[in-house]
């Protein structure tokens, strides 16, 4: 279970993800994380939260968001919310290192297990160049992360429906949910 300072590295996207509050930490109020992107990275296909609102802030470097179909570049210092329920992407747009924090709210359990399988199948090369695990993978873990995020096409009770239904498959054909490996920064 995450846990504030702990550090886990997705290899597909290239992100550095730092845990600095989680839902535990704040009784469900907030989840705060700081990203860290390499010229390049990205944080994946675009998405959707649908309980959460989500806000990010530009530490360094410059990100370029698309949010509900409008891309926008944004500078240190600049801050951009997106609603609960708005598809939304984002990756570095510059040359240098990226890093952003960003926050959601509220909090949901679901929140830090995400980033833990997220990045867990990327750690053990079960993803595409889309940095997206394969239907199987999704299936054995949807139930204890959909809460968080969902695809933002189709509409979400089709992936509801799929991944549900694809579950049983996913057990008896011996899918696992990935471990994830983690640091954890001095405090």
């Amino acid at each position: 279970m995450a846990a504030a300072g702990d550090v886990i590295e997705n290899p597909a996207t290239g992100q550095r993800l730092t845990f600095l509050a989680t839902a535990r930490d704040t009784a469900g109020e907030v989840f705060r994380a700081e990203g860290v992107f390499p010229p390049g990275g990205f944080a994946g296909v675009e998405h959707v939260h649908p309980h959460q609102d989500e806000r990010f802030e530009v530490l360094a470097g410059r990100a370029a968001f698309r949010v509900d179909g409008r891309e926008r570049v944004l500078e240190a210092g600049e801050t951009i919310d997106v609603p609960a329920g708005t598809p939304h992407t984002f990756g570095n747009a510059g040359d240098d290192e990226m890093r952003v924090v960003f926050e959601f709210r509220p909090a949901l359990g679901s929140t830090d297990r995400f980033y833990e399988v997220y990045f867990g199948f990327a750690q053990e090369g079960r993803v595409n160049a889309k940095a997206m695990p394969g239907l199987l993978d999704i299936a054995i873990v949807w139930a204890s992360v959909s809460e968080h995020a969902v695809l933002a096409k189709p509409p979400a009770w089709v992936q509801n429906t799929l991944f549900r239904a694809l579950a049983p498959v996913a057990r008896l054909a011996g899918r696992e949910p990935p471990g994830c490996e983690r640091t954890r920064i001095a405090t």
